[in-house]
């Protein structure tokens, strides 16, 4: 009884979000206009700041000014622009990611952290759906998004298989008053009007030695599904908001302590998905769907960290403390497949929801020392902590033909877990010569869990509280060659994990034996990768270009022992795959992007859990994304500067099953292309945009969910949003 989503892969690199570079405006001393060059990045993908061009690993950034040119509010809209980054969605708040292909359809838990600055979010327990739970940031006053792909086993820890999402907050300014205001105001087709409004102060005081920013952010969005059998013709209708306190000391000129508190809020009327067979045609019209219930959303997020940073001449010492909470509740309308499968055994039902709550109680302590200067070796070492107490609640609602309460009640299941960790981790990276430089690192991590399934009803039981130890090593292992200050070729070897655990216990009634083991297996990856990252001399050229191999072990998935559902280790998966990113200036004001990706994730062995045969194609995974972004930007130098862009995006045929499984059947989800335009003007702190989304108004489709298609019941379909005309303005004080 778990919510279930499908799956969207996307690769596109436009200006102002490439994997490499972004577009700046630099002005010359030898020119009577500004011209448009390649700018540095720095990021912070190994824990310490450095330029993104010297970084031994692939990495996109969407800078603020990107995010903003985007007319980026939420997850899906900046997540179709990120090289080998996948998702499946049932409407905001509900979304499972993969990087770089490493998913077995419906995960047992994360494949790809994310992090808010440097706090990891969310659960680390299986038993919590914290894979289809990711973090869906309302987007104000970032400084960028970090996008790490490949394992991060060894400075990230558990469940960053397949890579790492980073939200970097703007940091407060202790040197000067800055307030920035936006709003914007959309309308999609077959939907109605949406609009969002956000606003950001940052103050300094006690005479530059601490500042304090604040901000918050609002956005509706209105929905374009309708559901014929209750009538409601907004289905997907939602509300994001909330807001930051970030405050910064410097209690001296090397000990620096930053505060942040943060709340978001989330309701959802409905899952925006419309009804297809298993053949792939719709039932009913274009944006239909039959529920027989609602099935609203809501979450509440909270977090507050501490961070303090001591620099002394030789070495950095940084503690990071957190604590959140996560509270999460939703309907799903299960009619489709209990009314079908009790009416078999005589049982005469009219319709059934699953009303289920998710909660999160995490607390986290890292505490690590890194080297400083130009030293030939650098290095970093650190400890990491984290103490998790989830809840998965899920309580059934029946009622017969007639509308009355069914008299046999289903189903009341209360999961409470916890799960700890502790785990070391050092990296050391040596320069031999002044080109050449090799690093290592390792981390050990020993978790320790939890649970038990507390449970009435006639379709479950109770289980007693079981508990496991697991622990874990990875490592990494990269060559770095210089081939110019602006070139550089890599190979980096790197592990990744997701923790093992307890699992549920089933019994053979006749004997009393255990049909299954009392623990599943971590689940293990090795990537082997292979890239190069350069810029013309003259900055007006970039390429970053990477190619993989990630072997895959143990593959957790959701399998079953005497018909109770159970976690199982099945075989080794592959997946072979490149990311090319081509961007080039024409002339003094236009810049040209063509990015590509090519992923082929397969099983190696057959999986019977999985219904799934050798050489299968894992779900959701698109072999082929490409995207050609071209923008005009207005060398201007009177303060009226114009733009304007197009974006047109490639996403290749995916499969949302496997051939053989039963509980989820197979879907086939087409081949699609979408164009985008948009267009501006900054006129002096003012910067005003236009954008159309799909433009051509295409149908594509981003994900499949097919838990409810076992017994007869239709495809749950996630269509990309309709077109959409918008208009957003900024004005910065």
């Amino acid at each position: 009884m778990t919510t279930t989503t499908g799956v969207f892969g996307a690769v596109l690199a436009m200006a102002g979000a490439l994997p490499a570079t972004t577009l700046a405006q630099v002005s010359t001393e030898n020119s009577e206009q500004d011209q448009f060059v390649l700018e540095e990045i720095l990021v912070t993908a190994q824990k310490r700041q450095e330029r993104l061009i010297e970084t031994p690993l692939s990495v996109t950034v969407l800078t603020a000014d990107a995010l903003d040119d985007l007319n980026v509010r939420q997850l899906r809209d900046f997540a179709n622009t990120v090289p080998a980054l996948s998702y499946t969605s049932a409407g905001v708040g509900q979304s499972q990611l993969t990087l770089r292909g490493v998913t077995a359809g419906h995960d047992i838990g994360p494949t790809v952290g994310v992090y808010v600055d440097d706090v990891p979010y969310g659960s680390s327990s299986a038993f919590s759906n914290a894979s289809s739970l990711a973090l869906d940031v309302g987007i104000t006053d970032l400084e960028r998004i970090e996008v790490l792909r490949g394992p991060q086993g060894t400075l990230y820890g558990a469940s960053t298989m397949g890579g790492l999402l980073k939200y970097v907050s703007t940091a407060p300014d202790r040197t000067e008053y800055q307030s920035e205001v936006r709003a914007g105001v959309s309308t999609t087709k077959h939907g109605g009007v949406n609009y969002d409004g956000g606003a950001t102060l940052n103050a300094p005081f006690a005479a530059g030695k601490a500042a304090l920013r604040a901000n918050g952010f609002y956005a509706y969005e209105d929905g374009y599904v309708e559901n014929v059998s209750m009538d409601d013709d907004g289905v997907g209708r939602s509300r994001v908001y909330g807001g930051r306190l970030d405050m910064l000391v410097a209690a001296s000129d090397a000990l620096t302590v930053r505060l942040v508190g943060f709340a978001q809020n989330i309701h959802r009327d409905g899952t925006p998905v419309v009804d297809f067979s298993l053949s792939g045609e719709r039932i009913g019209g274009e944006f239909e769907q039959r529920r027989l219930f609602a099935e609203p959303f809501d979450q509440h997020f909270r977090l507050a960290s501490g961070t303090v940073a001591y620099e002394a001449d030789v070495a950095t010492l940084t503690s990071i403390t957190s604590y959140q909470t996560s509270d999460v509740s939703f309907r799903q309308d299960a009619s489709a497949v209990y009314v079908p499968a009790l009416g078999a055994l005589g049982l005469e039902l009219g319709r059934v929801a699953i009303n289920q709550d998710r909660s999160v109680d995490k607390f986290t302590q890292e505490i690590r020392l890194g080297s400083e200067g130009e030293a030939p070796v650098q290095w970093l070492v650190g400890a990491f902590y984290t103490d998790e107490k989830s809840g998965n609640g899920q309580l059934s609602e029946e009622y017969d033909p007639s509308g009355a309460v069914f008299p046999l009640h289903l189903a009341t299941v209360s999961i409470p877990s916890r799960y700890e960790e502790i785990a070391g981790f050092g990296n050391v990276t040596i320069q031999l010569g002044s080109r050449f430089s090799i690093s290592g690192g390792l981390r050990y991590a020993e978790n320790r869990q939890r649970f038990e399934q507390d449970a009435s009803g006639l379709l479950v039981g109770s289980t007693p509280e079981t508990s496991s130890t697991d622990d874990v090593t990875t490592y990494l292992a990269n060559a770095r060659y210089e081939i110019s200050p602006n070139a550089s070729a890599y190979v980096r070897y790197a592990t990744g994990y997701r923790p093992g655990g307890p699992n549920f216990v089933v019994l053979d009634p006749g004997t009393g034996t255990p049909l299954n083991d009392g623990t599943f297996e971590a689940d293990t990856l090795d990537s082997y990768e292979i890239g190069l990252k350069a810029n013309s001399a003259d900055r007006v050229f970039a390429i970053d270009a990477a190619a993989y191999r990630i072997d895959w072990s143990d593959v957790q998935v959701s399998s079953a022992a005497g018909g109770v559902s159970i976690i199982d280790n099945a075989g080794r998966a592959r997946i072979d795959g490149g990311e090319l990113t081509l961007t080039g200036r024409a002339g003094a004001s236009i810049t040209a992007t063509g990015a590509f990706a090519y992923q082929r994730a397969r099983l190696i062995d057959p999986s019977v859990e999985l219904g799934a045969a050798a050489g299968e194609r894992l779900p959701n995974v698109p072999k082929l994304t490409a995207a050609l972004s071209v923008d005009y930007r207005s060398p201007s130098e009177t303060g009226w500067q114009p733009t304007a862009g197009a974006t047109l995006r490639y996403v290749d045929d995916r499969t949302a099953s496997f051939n053989g499984s039963i509980g989820f059947p197979q879907y086939r989800l087409p081949s699609y292309a979408v164009l985008d335009l948009r267009s501006g003007i900054t006129i002096d702190s003012i910067d005003l945009n236009l954008y159309v989304r799909n433009v051509l108004d295409r149908r594509g489709q981003v994900s499949a969910e097919t838990f409810l298609s076992a017994f007869g019941g239709p495809a749950h379909v996630t269509l990309v949003q309709p077109r959409t005309v918008g208009i957003s303005a900024i004005a910065r004080f």
